[in-house]
């Protein structure tokens, strides 16, 4: 038994109080100061019911708190995703409208070359030689399974590019008018005078080609326009080229040469038609030579 009393120690002291405050509060009860008793109680009580009703205040807005910020995230992740979907939407539409944008562009030349068969392409990569970074060889991503064919000619809204010199299956690669074994049969409409035009290294990096084997009198001029003239078994006559930035003579064959600057901007290739098919014409009255692509 005093083994017990000493294991329970606490226990006994704790019985004790409860005891005496049930003595106490009786002794009270019996004497008529139950109210008194009771406002003592109220007195001493109060304090610790503020501090419990200001914690579970607390601890309820606590919650509270995170809940909204549960239905804030939900509403943010709802309107992030809505976001996205309209950003795709609006680069759909952006892709769509460049699309239609640059095939409109092609329309005219349609309708001034209704002969003019064309296939859209767009530059998978570019390659250029030199320091001035401008393109010599283009990758397409059109080849033998779209109807290409090697020595077709390559145009854009602008002018010439270039040639097909090799076709894959669903891939082609274009020589463009800048690289140095590059030569087009070439003239000016305001003079008449008729050479060859060809890449050069020397004028590479200015973006610039060479209009050679020019006559000695021949009267082509800067700011005159040069085209393509129809001779060879490439391109076709009237492919707008450039214009002339200067005209010098070659001291060794004492020929003229006319320095050109291309229409097409060599330096961002994005899209480009390559002609599948046109009538050939010869030079002056564009009277039909022979049908079909170069």
């Amino acid at each position: 038994m005093r083994r017990f009393f000493v294991r329970h120690k606490f226990l006994m002291k704790l019985c004790a109080v409860a005891l005496l405050l049930a003595i106490f509060c009786g002794v009270f009860l019996i004497m008529g100061w139950g109210s008194l008793l009771h406002r003592v109680g109220n007195t001493v009580i109060y304090p610790f019911q503020w501090v419990f009703s200001k914690v579970g205040d607390g601890i309820g807005g606590f919650v509270m708190h995170f809940e909204d910020v549960d239905r804030l995230q939900e509403k943010i992740d709802a309107l992030e995703l809505e976001n996205e979907s309209l950003r795709a939407e609006l680069s759909d539409a952006e892709i769509l409208y460049d699309e239609q944008a640059w095939l409109y562009r092609y329309l005219s030349m349609k309708e001034e070359h209704i002969d003019y068969q064309m296939c859209a392409a767009r530059v998978i990569s570019a390659s250029g030689e030199g320091s001035g970074g401008f393109e010599t060889l283009l990758t397409l991503n059109k080849g033998s399974a779209h109807g290409i064919q090697k020595g077709m000619p390559v145009v854009s809204t602008s002018g010439l590019v270039g040639m097909v010199v090799e076709v894959g299956i669903n891939q082609c690669y274009v020589q463009t008018i800048l690289k140095p074994t590059s030569s087009v049969g070439a003239l000016s409409p305001e003079s008449s005078d008729k050479g060859l035009l060809e890449g050069d290294f020397a004028y590479l990096y200015q973006g610039q080609a060479v209009l050679k084997y020019l006559p000695e009198d021949a009267e082509i001029k800067e700011g005159d326009t040069v085209m393509t003239s129809g001779n060879g078994s490439v391109y076709p006559y009237g492919i707008p080229i450039g214009k002339v930035a200067e005209v010098s003579v070659n001291p060794h064959s004492r020929t003229k040469e006319a320095i050109v600057t291309p229409f097409h901007d060599f330096s961002d290739t994005k899209e480009v038609m390559i002609l599948t098919s046109y009538i050939r014409y010869t030079e002056g009255d564009h009277t039909p030579e022979s049908e079909g692509g170069a």
